[in-house]
């Protein structure tokens, strides 16, 4: 048997080289890495969820055990060729995850970034690397799971994107008038064109809250002013 670099195919005594065992243990770890990040993808009510990263992680996998064989069976080939194929091509993948909404909050960013991951933990693992596909999938757990630290960090955020909604254009003055009280800064202001023709004047604003005051109290404020519609952080 070949010595292998990665320390837990020495220690499952596993090949590095092509054999049915070696390839049902790539396959099946990528199917439970890529299933265990579908589920918290699904649960978090993402488009891309289980079934989806399953398969992306599995074909990863055989494509990267492919280009393997291909160079065994064959004696030539790049062995990379494969690889950088499938993380490019998962590009595009990723990409039709990412959703604006009529709100202009972007939506689809984590489960994009995490589709793209997924192809690589795929493409480690058909390569037999399963020290670094390991390390690699409970970091990325991890970062998925802070994803509540992340909402109460922001809340300390000095900045603030805010889409609101009025009956009345010139209701928007009210809002100015206020945020000028607060001594808070107004860094933009941008009319949402996806309301146009409704009856609805929506915009999108970026504000900096002073230190002093806090997102609770402009939360508070927002609600008790009778001619703000609707409100939304984004």
């Amino acid at each position: 048997m070949i010595f292998a670099v990665d320390p837990i195919l020495n220690l499952l005594n596993l090949d590095e080289a092509i054999t049915w065992y070696g390839v049902i243990v790539r396959l099946l770890v990528a199917a439970i890495f890529g299933g265990i990040v579908g589920l918290e993808r699904q649960n978090s009510n993402q488009s891309a969820g289980f079934r989806t990263h399953i398969i992306l992680t599995v074909a990863s996998a055989l494509a990267m055990l492919t280009n393997q064989f291909i160079i065994e069976r064959f004696g030539t080939g790049d062995i990379s060729r494969i690889g950088a194929g499938v993380v490019s091509g998962v590009g595009f993948l990723g990409a039709g995850t990412i959703i604006i909404t009529s709100r202009n909050r972007i939506k689809g960013l984590t489960t994009a970034a995490g589709l793209w991951a997924c192809s690589c933990l795929g493409i480690a693992i058909g390569a037999g690397f399963y020290t670094a596909a390991i390390c690699g999938f409970i970091i990325y757990i991890f970062a998925l799971l802070l994803q509540p630290i992340e909402k109460k960090l922001s809340k300390y955020s000095k900045y603030v994107n805010l889409h609101l909604e009025f009956d009345d254009p010139k209701k928007l003055s009210s809002f100015i008038n206020y945020i000028r009280a607060k001594n808070i800064k107004l860094i933009s202001l941008n009319n949402n064109e996806n309301y146009k023709d409704t009856g609805i004047y929506a915009y999108n604003v970026l504000l900096s809250i002073p230190k002093k005051s806090n997102r609770e109290i402009l939360t508070n404020d927002l609600s008790n002013n009778k001619d703000i519609k609707y409100y939304e952080y984004i």
